[in-house]
């Protein structure tokens, strides 16, 4: 998956566009106990942890946990921009109705 993810601290700085990987999610999912099949759909929580894994991975220094990030940003703002992901993604021939 790659999803887009614009963040905006409203801290002066310009927002930043950050996209995911297997490695962001998959983390993820480890942290929060969460499996992208479970269909419980994706939240503000989702994005700030995704986010938050990104902007560590890029040496961004902040706190431990992303609820404690957050914590200390209580007016960012974060949307999802984009998402990049392959939706054919087994290389195979579209059929009739895909």
């Amino acid at each position: 998956m790659k999803i887009g993810l614009e963040v905006d601290l409203n801290n002066g700085e310009p927002a930043q566009t950050l996209y995911t990987n297997m490695f962001v999610i998959t983390e993820w999912e480890s942290l929060e106990n969460r499996k992208i099949s479970d269909g419980r759909g994706m939240g503000f929580g989702d994005m700030c942890c995704w986010a938050h894994i990104i902007l560590k991975l890029a040496g961004a220094k902040l706190p431990a946990t992303w609820k404690q990030w957050v914590k200390e940003n209580p007016e960012m703002t974060i949307v999802s921009v984009e998402d990049k992901t392959n939706p054919n993604h087994t290389g195979g021939e579209l059929t009739e109705g895909n």
